[in-house]
């Protein structure tokens, strides 16, 4: 992905935590002082609460490295509008595979920004709710598959409950989303499977009345 993101700080600590999340997320970046950042034509700024002052009044946009640190995919969903525009489809799809290890694949704007595995399905909703709740997008969707139906009802009932109309739900049939998965590799079926069942549309999941 090619963005003008600047890593702005001189402290070394805070550095080099930014950069392995930004390698991490696969976000290209430059490096530069805040003083040098404030005076480029990078679009996204990542700096220290306390460094940000100089970039005050600025129309960059500033993320913090607290921001990044606790939820990696919400920074680089701002860092991709960001560097994309608003004019893009910003639709947000998270795929859930249910199970012993529950895989979860965030897309957003035609790109996977996350690949997860949780161990609980009280952690993955929290996990996917603070997504839905910190990604800016025009539509969001959340499918699950039905390997699983118990769980995947309960997962549905609890991010309905919380977002309602805000958020659309669905239960997909997951039948034949391992196929293709490496299922050598620990948790990769998990998140391949996820991120199968994302783009497969299922059956809208309601609250009953």
């Amino acid at each position: 992905m090619q963005t003008r993101v600047t890593v702005a700080t001189v402290r070394g600590r805070s550095y080099y935590e930014i950069v392995r999340a930004l390698k991490s997320i696969g976000v290209k970046y430059d490096s530069m002082s805040p003083e040098e950042a404030s005076l480029s034509g990078a679009k996204v700024i990542i700096t220290t609460r306390e460094e940000a002052g100089a970039f005050a009044g600025s129309n960059k946009t500033v993320l913090l490295d607290t921001e990044l640190e606790k939820y990696p995919a919400i920074a680089k969903a701002k860092i991709l509008k960001t560097v994309i525009g608003t004019a893009a489809d910003d639709q947000l799809i998270i795929g859930i595979d249910p199970g012993t290890r529950i895989g979860i694949s965030v897309i957003y704007l035609h790109e996977e920004i996350a690949s997860m595995l949780e161990s609980s399905p009280q952690r993955a909703v929290e996990q996917v709710a603070a997504l839905v709740g910190g990604i800016s997008s025009h539509k969001k969707i959340v499918r699950i598959g039905d390997g699983n139906i118990t769980m995947a009802r309960q997962m549905a009932w609890a991010l309905k409950k919380r977002f309602g109309d805000y958020l659309h739900v669905e239960i997909v049939d997951e039948h034949g989303t391992s196929q293709t998965a490496d299922v050598h590799r620990r948790g990769m079926r998990d998140r391949s499977s996820a991120r199968t069942i994302a783009f497969r549309e299922g059956r809208a999941f309601l609250l009953s009345r």
